[in-house]
């Protein structure tokens, strides 16, 4: 077996490439140097790698508030991507999973949604994440896609570490707390990645509880207080998502239903409050 990861850049992609290392797995990761929106690319990346059994899809574009502007940059990665790799994979008889959001639903409240969810995509990135999976599954109905939300982890940016930083260095901040979802640890989610190696449609994972993002950023601090580290913030206040200017809307409950990938997998997540501390072990163990 030997796996190829895209995406190599990302905070996924970078889990996944320390957890093979570390359970001796074969693997070549890319990023940017084999662009998943050119077929031809990716065709002859993979001729030239005649043993990749399995491919592993985290290239995303990410940039929610941007996408309103390239959205043709969006659809590139997104969903021509996609559909480029589960052609390829279709065609050379290999597994494909596939890397996607919960912001292809929107909801009125806190009840998790299951994976057989209406799309309700409500900004361009979503949009084009959702015609991304559709795409794929046309083009090879087995393949894998895991669905996940408000990922964070070590190298790269993301809601969390901004919460870190802000905190080290802001005397008070101000966080959203009607916005409410199941935070994701993104060394756990790779964990049951490779768990679906020989699996095929549609899942969700999430670590376990629903939070607000005020409720993420008082935990946080609560739990480096708890170390005895110092810390700049000394007030932080809860504001209404209406307060901030985004470019694209964000659903306010898109809560992820994770009760087929734990009776699938044996997996059951973990409490997010547990993986963000093992998150800021982490942190304060490579200052």
């Amino acid at each position: 077996m030997k796996i190829w990861i895209t995406g190599a850049q990302g905070l996924i992609g970078q889990a996944l490439q320390q957890l093979c290392k570390k359970e001796h797995l074969a693997f070549i990761a890319t990023g940017h140097q084999v662009d998943i929106s050119s077929a031809p690319l990716i065709k002859a990346f993979f001729h030239a790698n005649p043993t990749i059994t399995h491919i592993i899809n985290c290239a995303a574009y990410t940039s929610v508030d941007d996408a309103e502007k390239e959205e043709r940059e969006a659809f590139k990665t997104n969903t021509l991507g996609p559909e480029n790799l589960g052609r390829l994979a279709k065609h050379e008889g290999v597994k494909l999973i596939h890397l996607s959001t919960d912001y292809v639903f929107e909801s009125t409240d806190l009840t998790p949604l299951p994976e057989t969810a209406p799309y309700k995509p409500v900004n361009v990135y979503a949009k084009t994440k959702q015609e991304g999976e559709v795409r794929l599954l046309e083009e090879f109905p087995h393949a894998c896609i895991v669905r996940t939300s408000w990922v964070f982890g070590r190298g790269g940016k993301n809601f969390i570490s901004s919460l870190w930083d802000q905190l080290h260095v802001e005397k008070k901040i101000s966080v959203v707390h009607d916005q409410f979802n199941r935070p994701t640890y993104s060394k756990d989610l790779a964990q049951t990645i490779l768990a679906l190696l020989c699996h095929e449609g549609i899942f969700h994972f999430a670590n376990e509880g629903v939070a607000s993002r005020y409720e993420v950023a008082l935990k946080m601090k609560e739990l480096i207080k708890e170390q005895g580290k110092e810390l700049q913030c000394g007030e932080i206040t809860a504001i209404p998502a209406s307060t901030f200017f985004y470019r694209a809307p964000r659903p306010r409950f898109s809560i992820l239903d994770t009760q087929k990938i734990e009776k699938i997998t044996g997996i059951v997540p973990r409490p997010w409050q547990q993986a963000l501390k093992e998150f800021i072990d982490e942190k304060h163990a490579a200052i």
